[in-house]
């Protein structure tokens, strides 16, 4: 082959130009290639040649190979694939480009022509499938599914690009026209932001991610989510993940609607308890009030009462309103929402224990001596009466004036010395409140829970718990109980606590020491509370496995009328502790959240923390005002547990959980 030869070939599956400029044996074709670079090319991958006249310049030669490429690209759109592909039928599989050349265009054909149809072929991909030298004839079963392919491929195309665009521009800020399939943009980005790399359509997602120059993973699509108004700026996708905070289906609303409309106590055999001087003592806003107590002081000791209300009563098993509280697990409360375990139509209203209304509850009379030991106790189904309804605070401050209030938490204390003398703990350690005022501002601090009437209510309440346990048992029903193994070996210097910051150290460090707890289906001790055996059946509003306790509890009289025999229990009640511990994780990790929100806003600015762990090298401490815990690194030796350190914020990212400090000294 001479000099002044355009070839054409393959490069990377694309049509290349070169001009020949020279050959050498066995070193192949000296040539110019249309980018401008000189090639070395083996006569084997030559797939058209063409002589031309020489311009011998090289910007002239760049000028010819633009012209041929110009050509043969306007050549082939014009080449009639599906009219040779219907005029070859029957004519066999496979054909020389040179032939198709003619046929398409009715003349004999040059490199110009042949190279047209080559190029062509290998463009559309329906008719014929490309090889370098033939062009092979599909079928119509074939060409349907390759048209069919072409078009899902086509559209696919349109679909990221349109999505991409719109996705980009709304990131941006831009006014953005809304695509015609935004809803499935939504849908497949949604789906990634909640199931990461578990996400159906993964590919598509990541696709629209990389259209619109966003990070293509769950964080990419959250961004994109929140810029096109589907997300809220601090959306909860674990709430979505764990499939929660959906509204109740119009059948669970009916029901729950003709249930609250409906109600009667029944007429099932209950203790008439409306007498008692009944009260209920709740967090303030509270409106789903399930326990209340009574008591009265009598020669020897305390006349106790200890209501819930008796959810089991109204809400029977597999029946529609309990699937739908089976399917939450329990109550969601969130700084910036509540997601109740059954409708507020009856959460706050027949199944309320609402002052001055009759209600039917679940009743556990106790009789303790002075000393806050246990005499005798019984359960029954009952109706009560509440008398008065008070906040936590109300009740503190009411406290010293009123008599059954100060006797209350009398017998509180009573009841917690008693579990501190058989190894419980009782620890002093506030907690973090985060909440969302009305105008979206975040807001945080700590509660202390160790107040009078908290701790009158708490230990009332643990020993209701107790005894629910110990009747079960007792009954051979089963009974899904809550275990606590002993307490971990204390590590790290001990001291005595001169005052409440370093008590609250202790305390801090006591919490990581404490056993391994969960659920076990024969009786086994709860450390940590100090009791021979636990349950919880005392929130049944609020959670589904107090629900389930409730419901055996009922069967006390008679054993063989027990809603769950001990399989059926287990199953219900392991699937409700599943879910209740990663709300309970998934509601840490949204205070940390919005607490981390808030800091992005103070960083540079300087805290106390309390260190409360040490070892060589890590350093456990709090940051009180918030409550939160985390590690620094190589601290001097004279930081020990006790002390209180400053420490400059550094870094703040909500989104990505982040959250660092840098030591500034000793307090």
């Amino acid at each position: 082959m001479t000099a002044g030869t355009v070839v054409e070939f393959l490069e990377n599956g694309e049509f290349f130009l070169a001009f020949v400029t020279g050959g050498q044996a066995g070193k192949g074709l000296e040539c110019l290639g249309q980018n401008g670079r000189i090639i070395r090319l083996s006569p084997g991958r030559i797939l058209i040649s063409q002589a031309m006249e020489d311009p011998q310049a090289q910007p002239l030669r760049l000028s010819v190979l633009k012209e041929v490429q110009r050509i043969r690209t306007e050549l082939s759109r014009s080449v009639p694939l599906e009219e040779l592909w219907t005029v070859l039928d029957g004519e066999g599989p496979d054909f020389e480009y040179d032939l198709l050349a003619g046929l398409a265009f009715g003349r004999e054909p040059g490199p110009d022509e042949i190279s047209a149809v080559r190029r062509s072929v290998q463009a559309d991909g329906i008719y014929f499938s490309f090889t370098p030298q033939t062009a092979k004839r599909h079928t119509r079963e074939e060409a349907d599914k390759k048209r069919k392919i072409q078009t899902q491929k086509k559209a696919q195309a349109e679909f990221l690009g349109q999505g991409g665009r719109w996705l980009a521009d709304s990131v941006k800020g831009k006014a953005a026209p809304e695509p015609k399939d935004s809803e499935r943009v939504v849908r497949v980005l949604e789906d990634l932001a909640v199931r990461e790399d578990q996400a159906f359509d993964l590919k598509t997602a990541r696709d629209l991610l990389k259209e619109a120059n966003l990070p293509e993973s769950a964080q990419g699509a959250l961004e994109a989510l929140i810029a096109v108004g589907h997300f809220r700026v601090h959306e909860n996708i674990e709430l979505r993940r764990l499939n929660l905070g959906h509204d109740f289906t119009e059948e669970e609303v009916k029901t729950a609607r003709e249930l609250a409309g409906n109600f009667k106590i029944g007429q099932e055999e209950r203790m008439d308890l409306t007498s008692l001087e009944v009260t209920t003592i709740d967090s303030a806003g509270t409106k789903e009030f399930d326990d209340g107590f009574s008591l009265v002081k009598v020669p020897g000791g305390f006349r106790l009462g200890l209501h819930i209300a008796d959810v089991a009563a109204l809400i029977e098993p597999g029946s529609v309103l309990d699937r739908a509280a089976e399917t939450r697990a329990s109550s969601v409360y969130l700084p910036d929402g509540k997601y109740p375990m059954l409708p507020p139509m009856l959460t706050e209203s027949v199944l309320s224990l609402k002052a001055g209304e009759d209600r039917p509850a679940f009743s556990l009379m106790v009789d303790l001596d002075s000393y806050g030991h246990l005499k005798s106790y019984f359960f029954t189904p009952s109706v009560i009466r509440v008398k008065r309804q008070m906040s936590f605070d109300q009740a503190d401050e009411l406290l010293p004036l009123d008599s059954l209030l100060s006797q209350g938490h009398e017998l509180g204390l009573l009841l917690l010395n008693r579990r501190l003398e058989f190894g419980g703990q009782n620890l002093n350690l506030p907690q973090l409140q985060v909440r969302l005022s009305p105008a979206g501002e975040i807001q945080a601090g700590t509660m202390n829970w160790n107040t009078p009437a908290k701790v009158m209510v708490g230990e009332m309440m643990i020993l209701a718990n107790h005894l629910a346990a110990e009747a079960l048992n007792q009954a051979s029903l089963p009974c899904p109980y809550r275990f606590q193994e002993k307490p971990r070996a204390r590590r790290g210097a001990e001291f005595e606590p001169k005052n409440d910051r370093q008590a609250l150290a202790l305390d801090l460090a006591a919490r990581r020491q404490l056993g391994r707890g969960g659920l076990t289906f024969s009786p086994a001790p709860h450390w940590g509370l100090g009791l021979s055996v636990y349950t919880q059946f005392t929130s049944p509003i609020r959670r589904y496995a107090d629900l389930l306790v409730a419901r055996q509890l009922r069967a006390l009289k008679n054993p063989e009328a027990a809603p769950y025999n001990r399989v059926s229990l287990m199953e219900k009640a392991v699937e409700a502790d599943e879910l209740h511990r990663s709300i309970r994780r998934m509601q840490t990790a949204r205070e940390r959240y919005f607490l981390t929100a808030l800091l992005e806003n103070k960083i540079g600015g300087q805290f106390t923390a309390l260190v409360f762990e040490r070892s060589d090298q890590r350093t456990r401490v709090c940051l009180t005002d918030y409550m939160v815990e985390f590690d620094l690194f190589k601290l001097p030796p004279e930081v020990r547990p006790g002390r209180d350190i400053f420490l400059k914020l550094t870094q703040a990212n909500a989104r990505l959980q982040v959250l660092k400090f840098e030591f500034l000294g000793l307090a």
